[in-house]
């Protein structure tokens, strides 16, 4: 998920990048520890660092990820200058570098462009791709170029991160009595969880987990992952259906990020929330079933092969049967022909029981 965008035109060592990623989690984890452990713990300094993290992580995954480099939703620009504000104390670069970096990582996915690709091992899509120098490469993000607040937020982004990320938990901790500890517990510990908690969409969300939705990427559903960044764990989904404002589909999954895009549209401040349709879904996700247990198949015995196989190749028919009538629900909705629209839909979703039966 972080970026700067990338070629592979230079691939020198970024000292600075190796430096800020060294020393941080010295000074936010070492530091914090032993400078609690010598003036006390107050549960001020964990409010503190909870409530920049949500500010700062709702800002990467539902700004940086979810609004600037997928469109999965429009917002209203004071909600983009939120994004813009609180993203840059992340400390993962600006809007256009990380959105640039993104893009790129979906269109080469596990492929050498890919700039974390996880084919180079866990670690490298973790950390170390990032401790290599690249090439700004903003061909791929033309309408950010156009947009204000990226713009703006590129020439600030910096002393966004300084004076914001660092300068207010330091003034906040002030107010409390102890700058210091506002610096260590909501600057530079919040720094750390920020960024391990995202880099592991990058390297834990494409090593372990179930590919629920497509079994030709890399990318896996990982519930732990999703706990740890807002919602973004679901990555089998995300990868299927970049264009969904939503990580976590069903109601029960962990997926603040969604909560928070629609409350946004229920105060008005977003609109036009894209949703990718159900049939569509389980389509995805029965054509993924159905690639895994074909996989099986290979090593089980010969009558329990071929009675298996019956089973899925009557699911793929069905399947079939479910997408051909989903094609002609569009058409007829083209028509303006409502009771065919709704007679096709009834007859498409029982076709998909029936595959979700075999």
């Amino acid at each position: 998920m972080t970026a700067p965008a990338a070629t592979l035109a230079d691939r020198s060592k970024d000292w600075v990048a190796i430096g800020f990623l060294t020393l941080t989690p010295l000074v936010g984890v070492v530091g914090t520890a032993w400078y609690t452990w010598r003036v006390g713990f107050e549960p001020w300094m964990l409010v503190l660092l909870v409530v920049m993290y949500l500010l700062v992580g709702i800002s990467i995954c539902a700004g940086y990820h979810r609004y600037f480099s997928h469109k999965t939703y429009d917002c209203a620009p004071a909600v983009q200058v939120f994004y813009a504000v609180f993203g840059a104390m992340a400390a993962q670069s600006n809007i256009l570098d990380w959105c640039s970096g993104h893009r790129r990582h979906h269109r080469h996915v596990d492929e050498d462009w890919d700039p974390y690709s996880i084919k180079r091992g866990f670690w490298w899509s973790h950390i170390f791709w990032i401790f290599e120098k690249y090439a700004p490469a903003h061909d791929n993000v033309p309408d950010l170029l156009r947009n204000p607040v990226v713009r703006w937020q590129q020439r600030w982004t910096n002393w966004l991160m300084i004076g914001g990320g660092f300068g207010i938990p330091t003034f906040i901790g002030w107010l409390c009595g102890d700058a210091w500890a506002g610096l260590l517990w909501g600057g530079f510990a919040r720094v750390v969880v920020c960024h391990h908690t995202t880099f592991f969409v990058n390297s834990a969300a494409h090593h372990f987990g179930s590919q629920s939705f497509d079994r030709e990427v890399s990318a896996r559903d990982n519930w732990i992952v999703a706990l740890l960044t807002l919602g973004e764990g679901y990555h089998s989904f995300h990868h299927r259906f970049p264009g969904d404002y939503r990580n976590g589909i069903r109601w029960y999954q962990w997926d603040p990020a969604k909560w928070f895009i629609a409350l946004l549209r229920l105060v008005g401040l977003a609109e036009k929330l894209k949703v990718t349709p159900e049939d569509r879904i389980e389509s995805a996700r029965m054509t993924a079933a159905l690639a895994e247990m074909q996989s099986r198949l290979e090593g089980a015995p010969h009558g329990l092969a071929a009675e298996v196989g019956e089973r899925l190749q009557a699911a793929r028919t069905a399947l079939a049967r479910a997408l051909e009538l989903r094609r002609r629900e569009l058409r007829a909705r083209t028509e303006g022909a409502r009771r065919r629209v709704r007679a096709t839909r009834i007859l498409a979703r029982r076709e998909l029981r029936e595959a979700r039966r075999h």
